[in-house]
């Protein structure tokens, strides 16, 4: 990336950028994933689970954004301490329809939960982790 860090392939809305309506999910276990799984299905939203080996690969990378490159780095520490899911290719009407069905449908809450930006595009996922991590901090008050 140069120093403005310029999204490869700039040109377009991010959204136009990420392709199709995405989440990736960290940490979240396999019933609860599959609860999701089938929601966003039935929303035509894709579901990736991201693994442990690849938090320190940039979230460009994890998206499949072309001009973003896949580093050599190995995430080999410890697993997150909290679910995460991160959105991808939403517009606001998708974003507010899936949060809705997400609540009715009674799956219990992901707190630390972000959309893709042109900011944090270029962080890895232990980034975007301690920055929610902070946000939710500071709305509880603690």
């Amino acid at each position: 990336m140069n120093s403005r860090q310029q999204i490869p392939g700039e040109g377009g809305p991010l959204q136009a950028l990420c392709g199709a309506p995405s989440l990736y999910l960290y940490q979240v276990d396999g019933a609860k994933a599959q609860q999701i799984g089938h929601l966003a299905a039935g929303m035509g939203i894709k579901v990736h689970e991201v693994t442990q080996a690849d938090y320190l690969q940039p979230l460009g990378v994890l998206l499949a954004i072309p001009g973003f490159e896949r580093t050599p780095l190995r995430y080999g520490g410890p697993s997150l301490p909290d679910e995460m899911m991160l959105m991808s290719g939403f517009d606001d009407t998708l974003l507010s329809r899936f949060l809705t069905a997400y609540r009715h449908a009674g799956i219990s809450p992901i707190y630390l939960k972000a959309g893709v930006t042109p900011h944090n595009i270029f962080w890895t996922s232990l980034q975007l982790h301690q920055e929610l991590q902070e946000e939710h901090r500071l709305m509880q008050g603690k």
